[in-house]
C-alpha cells in the first residue's frame, strides 16, 4: 500500500480516529493491529513470516540475554534471515561462477531446478517488504541490550510495538528502540504537533509526488538507454539524479515523520542540507543520518573505528561501507558503491591524518574546489544506481569523461525546477530558525498549501525508488 494512494489515505484516517479515541493502554496494541494490516497488503504470508521474527528475537532476549554466544547467535539469525530472502540468487550466481554451473547463474533456470527437487511448483525467493529496515533495528536493539544501554524489560508486545510501526515500514527512517520506547505508553499530540505533522506530510507529498515525479520523465528516459546520451546528458543525469534521490527519500521520510507526530511520535530526522557539504565525510553526517549513524554504531567502531591508526581506519572504512553498499542490494553495482564510498572518505582520512596539503588556503577557493571535487564523485558514483551491471556503469562513465556525441538531455526544465526546490528545503534545514515562522501562519497556511499541492499532485501513484531497498 503505497504512501500516497487513495487507499492509504482512507487506512491512516481510520486508524487516526480511532486510535485517538481509544485509551492509553490499549493505543500500543492497536497500532500493532493496525501496523499488521498495512504489512498483510504486501502479503500476509510475509506477516505470520515478520510475527515469527518478533517471537524468536523477543524469545532470545527474555531466555538468553545472559549467555556468552548471546549477541552471534541472535545476530546471526537476523542476519541469516535476511541473506536468505535478500542474497539467495546473489551467492546461487557466485557458487554458479566458481563451480561452472551455468543453470545457478540464471534465476529462472534455478527456480525451474529448486521447484522440480522440492516437488514446489513455482518456487521463488521473493524479499519481504522492509526486511532491510527491520533488519537493522534487531541487530541495534540486541546489541544495545547486551550493552546496558536498553535497561527496561522487554515484553513481547514492546518489541512487536518497535518494529510495527507503519510510517516507518515502508523504508524508514532506521529506528532505535529509546528513539521511541517511552513514547508507546502514553502518546500525546497537542496542536502544534498536528500543525508540524501535516505540514511534514505534505512537505514530503510536494517533494515527492510533485517535484520528482515531474523530473523523473526526463531522468528516466536516460537511465533506459544511457548508450544513445551523449557525455553531456549523461553528466546533467548524474547530477539531476542526486537531486531526485534527495526529493524521493527526504520526502519518504518527512510523510513517515508527519505520520508519526500525528500518532503522537517523534521521529529521527534523516536528511539535514546533505549537498551542502564540506567533503566526504560531512556529506554521510548530512544524508540518510539514520543508516549512516548505524553504520558507524555497529559495524565501524565495532570494527575498531579510529582507535588503531589511520591504515587500519581506512580499512574499517572499507568494509563498513562496502557492507553498507550490500545493503541496498543483492548486485556487485551496489558492493562496488560501497567500497568507491569507503575510499573516498579514507582517502580524506589519509590526507587529514598525515597533514597533506594539495589545495592552497586562499578563502573560498579551497572550500569551492573541494565542493565540486566531491560533488562530482559523489554523482558519477551514483551511475552504479540505475546502470543494470558493472559494464553498463562503466560505458556511462566512459561516454562522460570521453565526452561522446549523443543524444541530448531532454526536458531540462522540470530538473531546474527541482533543483530551485531543493536549494530551497536544504536552505530551511541548514537554517531552521531563519524560517521559523510563527504558529499561527503555519495553521493559517496549511490548507492552502494542502489544497495547492493536492491539485499539483499527478494521476497515479509513483513508487519510492529508495522503497527498493
Amino acid at each position: 500500500m503505497n504512501f500516497t494512494s487513495l487507499e492509504f489515505l482512507f487506512f491512516f484516517c481510520l486508524v487516526f480516529l480511532v486510535y485517538w479515541n481509544l485509551p492509553d493502554a490499549l493505543k500500543k496494541h492497536f497500532l500493532i493491529l493496525s501496523s499488521a494490516l498495512f504489512y498483510a497488503f504486501s502479503s500476509w504470508k510475509f506477516l505470520f513470516h515478520l510475527i515469527l521474527v518478533v517471537a524468536i528475537n523477543w524469545a532470545f532476549i527474555r531466555f538468553f540475554l545472559a549467555k556468552k554466544w548471546f549477541l552471534p547467535v541472535s545476530i546471526g539469525f537476523n542476519v541469516l534471515n535476511l541473506a536468505f530472502f535478500k542474497y539467495f540468487y546473489f551467492f546461487a550466481d557466485i557458487v554458479g561462477i566458481f563451480l561452472g554451473i551455468p543453470d545457478f547463474q540464471n534465476k529462472v533456470s534455478l527456480d525451474g531446478i529448486l521447484s522440480k527437487s522440492l516437488d514446489w511448483a513455482g518456487f521463488e525467493v521473493v524479499l519481504p517488504l522492509t526486511i532491510s529496515y527491520y533488519t537493522f533495528q534487531f541487530i541495534s536493539l540486541l546489541v544495545d541490550k547486551k550493552k546496558g544501554t536498553i535497561t527496561e524489560e522487554i515484553g513481547f508486545f514492546k518489541l512487536a510495538s518497535y518494529i510495527f510501526l507503519f510510517p516507518v515500514m515502508i523504508a524508514g527512517p532506521i529506528l532505535r528502540f529509546n528513539d521511541v520506547a517511552t513514547q508507546f505508553d502514553s502518546p500525546k499530540m497537542e496542536k502544534e504537533d498536528m500543525v508540524d505533522g501535516l505540514w511534514l506530510v505534505v512537505i514530503g507529498l510536494f517533494k515527492k509526488s510533485v517535484v520528482s515525479v515531474l523530473m523523473s520523465g526526463s531522468i528516466f528516459q536516460v537511465f533506459a538507454e544511457t548508450s544513445a546520451f551523449s557525455g553531456a546528458a549523461l553528466l546533467s543525469t548524474v547530477y539531476f539524479f542526486a537531486i531526485y534521490l534527495y526529493l524521493d527519500f527526504s520526502g519518504l521520510t518527512d510523510i513517515a515523520r508527519g505520520m508519526g507526530k500525528l500518532l503522537g511520535f517523534t521521529l529521527p530526522q534523516n536528511f539535514r542540507a546533505p549537498f551542502f557539504f564540506n567533503g566526504f565525510g560531512d556529506f554521510w553526517r548530512r544524508w540518510h543520518l539514520t543508516f549512516s549513524f548505524w553504520i558507524r554504531d555497529y559495524l565501524y567502531i565495532p570494527l575498531g573505528g579510529s582507535r588503531s591508526g589511520t591504515i587500519r581506519t581506512c580499512f574499517n572504512y572499507l568494509v563498513a561501507f562496502g557492507l553498507g553498499g550490500l545493503w541496498h542490494g543483492a548486485n556487485l553495482n551496489y558492493l562496488l558503491w560501497g567500497v568507491l564510498t569507503g575510499l573516498y572518505l579514507s582517502i580524506e582520512r589519509v590526507l587529514t591524518d598525515w597533514k597533506v596539503k594539495i589545495l592552497p588556503e586562499i578563502p573560498y577557493v579551497k572550500r569551492t574546489i573541494t565542493y565540486l571535487f566531491v560533488l562530482n564523485i559523489y554523482s558519477i558514483s551514483w551511475i552504479l544506481f540505475f546502470t543494470p551491471d558493472f559494464g553498463s556503469a562503466l560505458a556511462a562513465v566512459q561516454r562522460i569523461f570521453v565526452w561522446s556525441n549523443g543524444v541530448s538531455f531532454p526536458n531540462m526544465e522540470p530538473c531546474i525546477f527541482a533543483l530551485l526546490v531543493a536549494i530551497l528545503f536544504h536552505s530551511a534545514e541548514e537554517w531552521p530558525d531563519k524560517f521559523n515562522i510563527r504558529f499561527k501562519w503555519k495553521a493559517a497556511l496549511l490548507p492552502v498549501v494542502w489544497i495547492l499541492v493536492l491539485l499539483a499532485l499527478p494521476s497515479g501513484n509513483a513508487d519510492f525508488f529508495y522503497g527498493q531497498f
